[in-house]
């Protein structure tokens, strides 16, 4: 349990990562711990990094935007982007920067050799223009995923990709310790695991099998409702 630190601030994510590993596999080695672990802090950084690019206030008003349409780049300036990209419903909104009518009329004069039409908003895509898209993003971060557009509308939902599900009991012991705490009668236990109802958690590096207390809490409750 060296592993799981009920306080580390990715525990839930963890939890889930590890409820998601028993699935598959109802014992697991401590590899398999380590790996549910790095994969619960993975998920954890793209939580905070959505909730980060998600925070009110974090896109002033107005910006000027970089929206792709095809091989195509529209730039453009609002101050109502959802409603902006509502109605445009680009095919990704590629980055923004602060501005309005006066900054978007200087990126218009920047790229103005790629641009489509004297008058337009369209442009074609070239290294510089790639190069100044990065350093945008780069500067100023991300577009707010929740703006709408077509690679938004293909994507599952940030939320039901990450968003961990019920935490995780951390308390394991052996079979002998788990029925002694929970005041169980370790034959009972016996006979839970003899039928298959009770697997261990983790075998680790030693061969000790060590069992989730949730389990053996869940098997006791159950048994009490039925008797």
């Amino acid at each position: 349990m060296d592993l799981i630190d009920p306080t580390d601030p990715a525990f839930t994510f963890i939890a889930t990562a590890l409820q998601h590993a028993r699935q598959d596999h109802p014992t697991l080695t401590m590899d398999d711990v380590r790996a549910a672990v790095d994969l619960g802090r993975r998920k954890f950084k793209e939580y905070e990094a959505h909730t980060e690019a998600s925070s009110p206030g974090r896109i002033p008003a107005p910006i000027v935007y970089y929206a792709r349409r095809a091989d195509l780049v529209k730039i453009g300036t609002t101050t109502a982007p959802h409603r902006r990209f509502a109605a445009l419903l680009p095919d990704e909104v590629l980055a923004w920067e602060p501005g309005g009518r006066q900054e978007e009329a200087a990126r218009h004069q920047q790229f103005h050799h790629l641009r489509l039409t004297r008058r337009g908003e369209y442009f074609r895509r070239d290294e510089s223009m790639d190069t100044h898209i990065a350093a945008v993003a780069e500067q100023f971060g991300p577009p707010d995923p929740t703006w709408p557009s077509l690679v938004g509308l293909e994507a599952k939902p940030f939320a039901a990709a990450i968003l961990p599900g019920p935490a995780l009991e951390p308390e394991l012991a052996t079979l002998k310790e788990a029925t002694r705490m929970l005041g169980i009668r370790y034959n009972t236990a016996q006979v839970w695991q003899h039928r298959g109802k009770l697997k261990p958690f983790l075998i680790d590096n030693n061969g000790i099998q060590l069992y989730l207390l949730s389990d053996l809490k869940s098997l006791a409750e159950g048994r009490r409702n039925v008797a």
